[in-house]
């Protein structure tokens, strides 16, 4: 299958986990509004944490169809962090359907999990479902960090460290659910999720570095630099060779094909 046929069946399979949700209520147009279902002009997505679940599921061995629905989900709960990035700037919309419409979204990523194929055994959704919680929690845990540094105005290096970490959850349990699809052991199954996540903190930092300054109201501490997000990389490589993960490099080489913190 071309890259350009698996963007479309990708974008195929998130189109219809959105719309199977579709109702009356205001949180409908809005959720089209953002995934540029109502004839807006939708730009290019990478999909990011979408296609990391299948690079893993593919690696370990997995289907490209097995993991597809949770691909959706974790998609899904990633765009619910998004709409709730904006809830003040999407007209006409505005606060509270932002903030509504952000947790339809999560609710909605989690039935996704939840209503998966017949065929999946009912611990394994249970499983992945605990992950997916865990990790939508640490990422509130991150965003609230950033408020906080919005507020203090400076950042100290552990606080924007353990900020970033929390950042990189969806990353971290993108690889885990992969694993988990395609029947890995627990230990590889942890593995996938450390270099998810020193991945995921090396794209938080890049982002951090070569965003425009004025964007924020906080200082990068002296310890985000692209030398430190080429170590995170560097460090997740190490990861996944000593635990014997990810033998042909196909994880590596999506994360190094999606962050250049080199540059």
């Amino acid at each position: 299958m071309s890259l350009a046929v698996k963007a479309d069946s990708l974008e195929a399979a998130l189109e219809a986990a959105i719309r199977r949700f579709d109702g009356t209520s205001p949180v409908t147009p809005q959720v089209h509004h953002h995934f540029g279902y109502a004839g807006d002009v939708a730009g290019a997505h990478a999909r990011l944490r979408m296609r990391l679940v299948l690079e893993v599921v593919a690696e370990e061995g997995g289907q490209f169809t097995d993991g597809l629905d949770v691909a959706c989900a974790v998609e899904i709960l990633h765009n619910s962090t998004l709409v709730h990035d904006t809830v003040e700037s999407v007209a006409p919309f505005g606060l509270a359907h932002g903030i509504n419409a952000g947790d339809a979204l999560c609710a909605m990523a989690y039935l996704q999990l939840l209503e998966g194929p017949a065929r999946r055994a009912p611990e394994q959704t249970v499983l992945m479902t605990r992950a997916l919680q865990e990790a939508n929690f640490a990422l509130c845990a991150g965003q609230a960090q950033e408020i906080a540094f919005e507020r203090a105005g400076t950042v100290e290096a552990d606080a924007y460290l353990a900020m970033i970490g929390g950042k990189a959850a969806l990353f971290a349990v993108a690889c885990e659910l992969g694993a988990l699809v395609a029947g890995a052991t627990p230990e590889r199954t942890r593995a996938y999720a450390r270099l998810g996540r020193t991945s995921g903190m090396a794209f938080q930092m890049e982002n951090h570095v070569q965003s425009d300054p004025q964007s924020r109201t906080w200082a990068l501490p002296g310890i985000a630099s692209l030398a430190t997000a080429r170590a995170y990389l560097a460090d997740g490589d190490a990861a996944a060779s000593a635990a014997g993960i990810d033998a042909s490099g196909r994880v590596r080489a999506f994360f190094a094909r999606a962050i250049r913190p080199a540059a």
